[in-house]
């Protein structure tokens, strides 16, 4: 199965959902470039555990905001603490946590032979630590077709 017919059969929503739901995860989202065609703007496109619909409004380039770091990087992103490891004025370059009040996170690659498809979120809220098994995350048969690498 190929990433765009996975997609379009849209089990990669409720896949989403019971990422979220097993892992322990407030938030979860999926942001890839539109019609995923390479330099096209980054936007989140599928949500899970979402508190209003702000996300729909993001749209970032490659290298800004933690969907583009992930897809210029190819690398995870952790963020344990948000108040003390991103001051206030740098959480502005990140409009994810703040639509979304999220307090620590996590932002994996997501992989498709060879290829870079998009960038998994996982959230947390109300200063609720990651769980404990938060840098073991391995997404490979959760969601289909992706791989972290």
């Amino acid at each position: 199965m190929s990433p765009r017919s996975y997609i379009e059969t849209n089990s990669l929503q409720a896949d989403l959902e019971t990422l979220r739901q097993c892992e322990g995860y407030d938030f979860a989202a999926i942001a890839t470039p539109e019609r995923f065609r390479s330099g096209a703007p980054i936007k989140w496109q599928f949500v899970s555990g979402n508190t209003n619909d702000r996300y729909k409004l993001i749209v970032l380039k490659k290298g800004c905001g933690l969907a583009g770091m992930v897809m210029k990087t190819g690398k995870r992103m952790i963020i344990e603490q948000v108040d003390q490891e991103i001051g206030f004025e740098e959480r502005l370059k990140y409009p994810i946590l703040l639509s979304e009040n999220l307090t620590s996170l996590i932002a994996i690659p997501l992989w498709f032979e060879n290829e870079l498809w998009g960038v998994l979120l996982l959230g947390q809220r109300q200063n609720k630590p990651l769980p404990d098994n938060f840098d073991k995350v391995n997404i490979q048969g959760k969601l289909s077709v992706f791989s972290e690498g």
